[in-house]
């Protein structure tokens, strides 16, 4: 594997982990050849792995930062404050609903609906991950939202 021995110490300098950093490079190769598969065309196979690879660290730590917000936020119910067990059952069944519709969108509309949404993406950075234009973002965050609301036919 080309750049894998130069990717793994960039990942393990900035990571100082470097089984962290071996699973950063194997993630990368996985994406890159994936994104091959579909016959991308990669000009720069180096700097793609290393921008794949960037990607995946800035993901993984907004995904710790979103599980930290969510934490603090159940850390701040009282116990007198805690949902009944009949509010637990209802918020459960309307996940279970959330979850269906998004299960039931494009792969692409979910995942952009996923990082605008879930993880506070802006348009413009989830049209740099998601290599597609802010237009196309929107689109597909009006569609998503109007797909959880029901308001268009599966």
């Amino acid at each position: 594997m080309h750049f894998y021995a130069e990717l793994v110490n960039f990942f393990t300098r900035s990571l100082n982990d470097r089984d962290a950093a071996r699973d950063v490079v194997q993630e990368s190769y996985a994406r890159v050849l994936r994104m091959q598969a579909r016959s991308a065309v990669a000009h720069d196979l180096r700097a793609l792995l290393f921008r794949t690879g960037k990607n995946i660290v800035i993901d993984e730590a907004r995904r710790r930062k979103a599980e930290e917000a969510v934490l603090e936020t159940l850390s701040l119910v009282k116990r007198d404050d805690a949902p009944s067990a009949q509010q637990e059952v209802e918020a459960r069944q309307q996940l279970d609903r959330l979850l269906a519709r998004l299960n039931a969108m494009p792969r692409k509309r979910r995942e952009v609906f996923v990082l605008v949404r879930v993880y506070g993406f802006s348009h413009a950075e989830a049209a740099q991950h998601m290599m597609v234009s802010e237009a196309a973002v929107e689109k597909h965050v009006v569609r998503a939202v109007c797909d959880c609301m029901g308001l268009r036919g599966a």
